[in-house]
């Protein structure tokens, strides 16, 4: 089953966002909505409690340096730390965001999709990219992509999620350190 549930605040942020495109041409930037933001931490909470309790199989494939393994396990049983973790960390919703991403919106006629897109104005933002990918008609999110990511004196960390709902989880870990080491990690959630 395929259905999502979108909280309503969400709903009116995109319906919102929405409109504010209706004026522009497919692949034109939004100047005037540079204060709008997504936030990760809600819709996540919405969809624990949207699925919360739902026996979901899934088959969760961890790939570390080339190696992979999977494992077979319910979505009842199955520590959701990590993924909440690693999407959370990524909300930019907060004040403190105001203004530090550009945002654009997309229509796609072809899939029957608009896209919400908030790319990082400061390079040291940990959240590069926000994709958010929305039904044209229903405005139920489809997808969403991030790209974050930080580095320091000791090496780089980048991060890539992709969330399609009750469908597929994906975060893909790339570390390198000073001394030349790669640690590449990538964890696979496919919902049966």
């Amino acid at each position: 089953m395929h259905v999502c549930v979108m909280p309503l605040r969400l709903l009116v942020v995109c319906l919102m966002l929405l409109v504010a495109s209706c004026s522009k041409s497919a692949g034109e930037k939004d100047k005037e909505a540079s204060d709008t933001r997504f936030s990760v931490m809600y819709y996540g909470q919405e969809q624990w409690e949207t699925y919360k309790g739902q026996p979901y199989g899934i088959i969760k494939k961890v790939t570390f340096n080339g190696i992979t393994d999977s494992v077979i396990t319910n979505s009842i049983d199955m520590d959701w730390a990590p993924v909440v973790k690693a999407f959370f960390e990524t909300d930019i919703s907060s004040d403190k965001f105001a203004g530090q991403y550009d945002f654009s919106a997309f229509n796609d006629p072809a899939s029957k999709t608009n896209t919400f897109l908030f790319e990082a104005k400061n390079k040291k933002l940990y959240t590069k990219k926000l994709q958010v990918i929305a039904d044209e008609e229903t405005n139920l999110v489809k997808a969403i992509y991030i790209e974050a990511g930080k580095s320091d004196r000791m090496g780089t960390r980048d991060l890539k999620l992709f969330y399609i709902p009750v469908t597929s989880i994906s975060i893909q870990e790339l570390e390198t350190s000073r001394t030349g080491r790669r640690k590449e990690l990538r964890v696979a959630y496919d919902f049966m």
